[in-house]
């Protein structure tokens, strides 16, 4: 879905993405983190970081 400007929409997968690693920093940086919320903290971001990869590695494939 373009923009007015031309310019393509930011996908919602990023956006998801982006909003989880947020939520994991603000977990590990602003609140007292210990036991379960630290490794939900954690999980957030590693899971974001790895579907970014998988989702890179995707698109480089089937590029070529």
């Amino acid at each position: 879905m373009p923009h007015e400007r031309g310019r393509p929409a930011i996908p919602w997968q990023v956006l998801v993405r982006a909003a989880a690693v947020v939520t994991g920093l603000v977990l590990l940086l602003f609140v007292k983190v210990h036991g379960v919320a630290f490794y939900i903290a954690w999980a957030l971001i590693l899971l974001a970081l790895i579907t970014e990869l998988a989702a890179t590695l995707l698109f480089w494939l089937a590029s070529r």
